[in-house]
């Protein structure tokens, strides 16, 4: 096992806001914390976070007092080390180009996920909530899990 892994946004807002596979979320953070991993993120991941709890209080499915706390959890989250962009940025352009991907921000995490298996030579698992993502690269990203298969 990597001493690394890269998990998406979508499954650490689940540990947040209760959602389906909320419980997967939270059993792929205890074995992560249990295993002392790292957790690698592109360096933009915490606004992506972050916005998505900016969302939750406009939506109003959350207070802002609710939501200060969790960002307080988040921001002193064990563990993270974020990735900076210039060691990324243009194998996640490669990786959105060679796998349609609409977005960059998906590219990111799997750039993450490659780079750190580059420097480490260790397997770097990148742990998402996005079947669509999963689906799109079957038999492509062996690296590539989906937290609604977590199984421990």
């Amino acid at each position: 096992m990597s001493k690394y892994i890269c998990i998406d946004s979508s499954v650490f807002v689940k540990l947040f806001f209760e959602e389906d596979d909320s419980n997967k979320a939270k059993d792929l953070i205890r074995r992560v914390i249990k295993d002392n991993q790292i957790i690698a993120l592109p360096s933009f991941a915490w606004a992506e976070i972050g916005s998505i709890f900016r969302k939750k209080v406009r939506s109003e499915q959350v207070s802002i007092e609710v939501v200060e706390e969790m960002w307080q959890v988040f921001s002193n989250f064990p563990g993270i080390e974020y990735v900076k962009e210039n060691l990324i940025m243009d194998l996640a352009w490669d990786i959105s180009c060679s796998f349609d991907l609409p977005t960059l921000y998906d590219a990111a995490f799997l750039a993450v996920a490659e780079e750190i298996t580059n420097k480490t030579m260790e397997v770097c698992e990148f742990w998402t909530a996005d079947e669509r993502l999963v689906n799109s690269l079957r038999d492509k990203k062996d690296y590539v899990f989906c937290l609604s298969l977590y199984s421990g």
